[in-house]
């Protein structure tokens, strides 16, 4: 279990207008940063702030998948907590309104008989009374706790029921060519999306739907397949076991999805198109090109029909690469390492004949 730790006299400092912010103990330890600490104010003049059961959950993100890999973190308390509910304690530069706007937010406040209302962000600095702090369930590409898993399955209990798991053998697609911006954006997704819609793919804008909604698509398909990105965190929340196959910007994968797919059980293949590069794309921080879209949609459903022996199937083909790679390797020693040796046999041979000068 991350741990959780009360401190009973600290410096609230606000985010805004690109200054730094912080949660500060009063012997002037930071317990959580944004920005530059060393330019922080050392005065200790600040007021009280109102007083409140408080709960620190740290940075507010109310982007979707980042809400999910980092403000869902702090959040974990919340299943076991005794007593009156806490107020949320948060350091946000948006509006109050942007929290309300948030679904995933609402529905996991939701869960815990709570609302936006319960949030506060104070907008000047303040002295808080007593704050409860917890460690974070799950840290971005490090590590994660089980307690997160079982805040993941609390919160999306609601949204799906045994008895609709599997039922839809339509592989449904998830697809990003809506987006005007973002991370990452696949260049010809559209036309990926139209051959996939050929073959009797679902194609699904998982911006148009509410996480509930998410969720039980998730648990209702049997096999869910996209460009990876936040929309696959969503499968933390849905039915145990979630058959997923992504579609990869590179040949690495970054750690969170594991991470996430591990508290679940989600049987998860990630894949890097051949021949596929990246580059600049106006809106997002890169763009990556898919060469042939006809031919992915093909490979893609293949690979879905075959997916309980994917395992097996991939392992042998990486198997086989390796040992056509080491043949190389040994037929090119001997085309280099041979004639090298013969030109040192005849150095050697050269100068002994020689003798002495």
């Amino acid at each position: 279990m991350p741990r959780l730790s009360v401190v009973t006299d600290a410096d609230y400092l606000p985010a805004g207008a690109g200054a730094p912010w912080a949660l500060r103990a009063a012997d002037g330890r930071i317990i959580e940063a944004g920005g530059d600490p060393e330019a922080l104010p050392p005065s200790r003049q600040q007021a009280a702030a109102p007083t409140a059961e408080y709960l620190y959950i740290g940075p507010l993100i109310t982007h979707y998948g980042h809400f999910l890999i980092g403000t869902l973190a702090r959040l974990w308390p919340l299943l076991s907590w005794q007593g009156p509910p806490p107020t949320l304690l948060c350091h946000a530069a948006g509006p109050q309104s942007d929290w309300a706007g948030l679904d995933v937010l609402t529905a996991t406040l939701d869960r815990f008989g709570l609302t936006a209302a319960d949030i506060v962000a104070f907008d000047r600095p303040l002295r808080l009374g007593r704050v409860a702090i917890p460690e974070l369930s799950l840290k971005e590409q490090t590590f994660v706790h089980d307690v997160h898993g079982a805040l993941c399955r609390e919160i999306g209990r609601p949204f799906w029921h045994a008895a609709e798991v599997d039922e839809a053998a339509q592989p449904v697609y998830l697809s990003k060519d809506r987006l005007t911006s973002g991370i990452a954006r696949m260049q010809g997704e559209a036309a990926l999306c139209e051959a996939l819609a050929r073959r009797g793919v679902a194609i699904v804008h998982p911006e148009t739907l509410r996480s509930g909604e998410q969720v039980r698509l998730f648990s209702r398909h049997r096999i869910v397949l996209g460009s990876v990105g936040s929309a696959f965190h969503t499968a933390a929340f849905a039915a145990p076991g979630r058959r997923v196959i992504g579609l990869n910007f590179a040949a690495h994968l970054k750690a969170n999805f594991p991470l996430l797919d591990g508290l679940k059980g989600t049987q998860a293949k990630y894949y890097h198109p051949a021949g596929s590069q990246s580059g600049p794309e106006p809106g997002f921080q890169f763009g990556w090109s898919l060469p042939d879209p006809d031919g992915v949609a093909e490979e893609l459903l293949a690979r879905a029909a075959r997916f309980e022996r994917l395992d097996a199937e991939d392992a042998a083909a990486d198997a086989a690469r390796r040992r056509a790679s080491e043949s190389l390797i040994r037929r090119l020693r001997r085309l280099l390492v041979r004639p090298v040796r013969a030109a040192a046999r005849r150095l050697r041979n050269a100068s002994g004949s020689a003798g002495p000068q």
